[in-house]
């Protein structure tokens, strides 16, 4: 199944009562205590004030797995300084082609120059 299309799925699932948005950002995440490396990569496929639904088809992640992600935000400081914010999430459902987590704790911190962008 194309990621594309698995992703589409995941929106139809969508059973969340805060309002979600739509809204596609690159995001990198990490494990925080699973006891194991645990890299990816992916993009959000809706967004609202506690939860993100991620896109990613690195199925790597499990329910209950304690991350940290980082997301390339879409404005500037200033109109020079790139962004991110950096969340510590829980994962709440997994899927084929992708996980929502519930955000705990997040924070918004200015990119380095040195590090690229998400292709």
């Amino acid at each position: 199944m194309a990621v594309n299309q698995a992703a589409g799925q995941l929106l139809a699932l969508e059973r969340r009562s805060n309002t979600r948005y739509p809204v596609e950002l690159n995001v990198r995440y990490h494990a925080l205590a699973d006891g194991r490396p645990l890299l990816g990569m992916g993009h959000t496929l809706n967004a609202s004030s506690r939860g993100l639904l991620i896109a990613s088809s690195q199925q790597i992640v499990h329910h209950g797995s304690l991350l940290q992600v980082s997301l390339e935000w879409p404005l500037l400081l200033d109109g020079a300084t790139p962004l991110q914010l950096i969340a510590v999430c829980r994962v709440i459902r997994c899927h084929p082609a992708g996980f929502a987590v519930r955000m705990q704790r997040y924070q918004f911190r200015t990119r380095k120059p040195g590090i690229p962008r998400i292709p």
